[in-house]
């Protein structure tokens, strides 16, 4: 039996067979992003629990295999699916979507959040307790996760709060020496072992507030003052900043995260969204600097839209529009997975080429163009051509 067949048999004895994806089919969805990132894996594990995440990577570390984590599989970064083949040792996708969880504490001033949780997730659950979370949704992607905005540093929208950031997590790194740890830097008490840790933190079987020497932000407070800086000679965002890159916060995957600890914030009662176009960009950062420096109240957040963006959200993103308004956010995950295993049985069909695919839906999309044209005209309205 090789190295790799140990493992699987391993891993398929931990989280059962129904849960080790290793058909090509069967990981389809986990190897290929939803915008862009596509490869290969050895295999998919998907833990229904804290420990068997913790389990799952003792036995990957121990076979030297590649662990990456995956969320939501937005693929707006790329970074949670494999990328091409050209890999030195067997990539392994973990993927924590059964490994939901928010915890509410602090009197709701607070959460933690586990792997699997998503931001549409928390925005419900504190949606009665009128909080809301540090990022809502998020600009670019439906069902992104907490977690996965906290290790990318998300957010950078946001212009009172920054970008998703804390000093407080739960998180397992990986040694030179290929020594695995759990390091609890949640400022709560939970224990010796990674075991204790993970059954008390599931379980909330814990007391906060009991360790006030635990230091450690938990978002970034500072981050408004710096954008009123508008003359300084520092970008006042960019990737990388050093300033919120701390252990799980910007660590793109380098850690595995268990839980992180955030702030929540009363909810606006009421708030007004305003659309501003030019074709003069002096007269756009302009703009932005009279809101930054002379504002009383900043905004709460500000988005660049590129004029190519609204053209291709009313050429495809419609069905998205619909999807939304009926069913939630929270419903979009589920049918993009369903569109998934539909994608990997039209696949094999005899007839089937992506191209000639592509090139249907691009006609349909020409000849709905056409009708929206003629409906629009008297002559069309009369004759009910639609």
């Amino acid at each position: 039996m090789t190295s790799s067949q140990h493992m699987l048999r391993q891993l398929g004895d931990l989280v059962g067979e129904k849960h080790l994806l290793t058909e090509r089919d069967d990981k389809a969805w986990y190897t290929k992003g939803f915008r862009v990132g596509r490869g290969e894996a050895l295999a998919v594990v998907v833990p229904q629990t804290l420990l068997q995440l913790w389990q799952i990577l003792q036995i990957c570390c121990a076979s030297d295999a590649i662990v990456l984590m995956q969320a939501a599989n937005t693929g707006v970064t790329g970074g949670s699916t494999p990328d091409g083949n050209d890999y030195d040792r067997e990539v392994v996708i973990v993927s924590t979507r059964r490994l939901k969880g928010v915890q509410v504490i602090d009197q709701g001033h607070q959460v933690i959040a586990f792997p699997g949780a998503t931001l549409t997730e928390l925005e419900n659950i504190l949606a009665p307790l009128g909080r809301e979370p540090h990022s809502v949704i998020g600009s670019s992607c439906i069902g992104a996760s907490v977690i996965g905005g906290i290790c990318n540093n998300s957010g950078g929208s946001l212009i009172r709060r920054g970008p998703a950031f804390t000093e407080k997590s739960l998180f397992a790194r990986l040694h030179n020496d290929g020594r695995l740890e759990m390091v609890n830097h949640l400022g709560i008490d939970l224990g010796e072992t990674p075991e204790e840790m993970l059954k008390r933190l599931e379980q909330q079987n814990y007391t906060t507030g009991d360790r006030p020497d635990w230091a450690g932000k938990i978002w970034a407070d500072d981050y408004a003052s710096q954008l009123r800086d508008t003359a300084a000679d520092s970008p006042s965002r960019f990737n990388g900043d050093r300033r919120y890159l701390h252990e799980s916060a910007g660590s793109a995957g380098k850690v595995v995260v268990f839980a992180v600890r955030l702030p929540t914030f009363e909810a606006s009662p009421q708030t007004r969204t305003f659309y501003i176009g030019s074709d003069d960009e002096q007269q756009l950062v302009a703009l932005r600097r009279m809101l930054l420096a002379e504002m009383q109240a900043l905004p709460i957040q500000a988005e660049y839209i590129h004029r190519n963006a609204f053209d291709l959200t009313v050429r495809y993103s419609k069905h998205m529009m619909l999807a939304i308004g009926k069913l939630g956010p929270q419903a979009l995950p589920g049918l993009m997975a369903k569109k998934a295993r539909w994608d990997v049985r039209v696949s094999h069909l005899p007839f089937y080429r992506e191209t000639v695919w592509t090139d249907c839906y691009n006609s349909l999309i020409r000849l709905r163009r056409v009708r929206l044209r003629l409906a629009s005209s008297p002559i069309a309205i009369n004759l009910n051509i639609i």
